[in-house]
């Protein structure tokens, strides 16, 4: 691990920069389950990028810090851990992974909520220990409020494997952690421009006979726009983290509508098609739009409003998937305040080697 990336993320991890991490026993068959997951950080910034006044701005940034706390987050990882608990998923890409913080003054340092955290406790409690292997860093704003401190909101991408039954010689290795080079600028018309910040991270996965690339992203926002921003970071996926001879394995939101030709942003979706990725749902779900996105803001709908399809697990090499299964997407997923773990439905598949599948 000479690379300085893998050093860094390794003590940010806890991990000893020579170490190798062993990831949880495939089956038999060399069948490795994996999952994507947005976790939904409890805010889209609407009335934040709709103030015109600095007063209007400060009191946007109030209602958007009560808005997330009126999300339950704590809950709703409770619900996300049940729903990985199930699955028993190896490895699992999540995305928007936020940190709610507060403070006198900049950096705000008081953690009101860390969904990470409250996952790993909860995944532990339930006696489904996970361990995140990847951090990439997202959008990190701050601003003041009517509530007399600042208000600072995190958003991360994580990949979470399992800890328990890990054994040689199924191993993890050459972290990877990247930023986009194209980034989606955010403009307010109160305060300065902030990037909503995007890359990927990836982990190689050695299996008894093969090995394969598991790759995450969270490509940006373009679903029903042209997709300026998402499409060139789309392609810049392909040429690093796709620019490998192992088989890869890629999972995230594409924020591009897969379930829709007719949508700008479907050219994105296409794009990783045209590369020679395999679309696992619509593989073994040919008939079936398998809506992920989205539910209201506040999650509080009775009825599921998932309208279209962007959470993806994609294929490409000597894989195929055996099953592939959405969770958090009915009404007994709800939390006990009935609430949705999330504004996205989760995707779940068993992945093998094709000389297995």
């Amino acid at each position: 691990m000479d690379n300085p990336l893998l050093k860094l993320a390794a003590a940010v991890l806890g991990i000893a920069a020579a170490a190798v991490l062993p990831v949880h026993a495939a089956k038999a068959d060399g069948a490795l389950r994996v999952m994507t997951q947005n976790l939904f950080q409890g805010t889209n910034f609407t009335e934040i990028l709709a103030a015109t006044t600095p007063l209007e701005f400060v009191q946007a940034v109030t209602v958007t810090y009560q808005d997330v706390l009126a999300t339950q987050p704590a809950e709703r990882m409770k619900a996300v851990a049940r729903e990985i608990a199930r699955s028993g998923p190896d490895i699992v890409g999540l995305q928007e992974v936020a940190i709610l913080r507060t403070g006198a003054a900049a950096p705000a340092t008081t953690v009101a909520v860390d969904m990470l955290a409250i996952l790993l406790q909860e995944l532990a409690n339930l006696g489904h220990p996970y361990l995140a292997v990847a951090i990439l860093p997202g959008v990190d704003a701050e601003a003041p409020s009517t509530l007399g401190f600042d208000v600072r909101l995190t958003s991360q991408d994580v990949i979470i494997t399992r800890a328990d039954r890990w054994r040689p010689p199924l191993r993890l290795s050459n972290l990877q952690i990247r930023d986009y080079q194209a980034q989606l600028i955010l403009h307010p018309a109160v305060g300065p421009p902030v990037t909503n910040r995007g890359g990927w991270a990836s982990v190689d996965i050695g299996l008894p006979g093969h090995a394969l690339r598991f790759v995450t992203t969270h490509l940006a926002f373009s679903t029903g726009f042209a997709p300026t921003v998402s499409l060139p970071q789309a392609k810049e996926l392909l040429a690093t983290a796709g620019d490998t001879k192992l088989p890869v394995i890629l999972v995230g939101d594409s924020n591009s509508v897969a379930s829709d030709p007719t949508d700008p942003s479907f050219v994105v979706y296409q794009s990783l098609i045209d590369a020679g990725f395999t679309d696992t749902w619509h593989k073994l779900h040919p008939n079936e739009p398998g809506y992920s996105c989205c539910q209201p803001d506040d999650l509080h709908n009775p009825i599921s409003a998932l309208s279209f399809r962007v959470d993806l697990v994609l294929t490409r090499g000597d894989l195929g998937a055996e099953a592939v299964s959405q969770v958090g997407n009915t009404p007994a997923d709800r939390t006990p305040s009935g609430l949705w773990p999330s504004d996205h439905a989760g995707l779940v598949a068993t992945i093998v080697p094709h000389g297995n599948h």
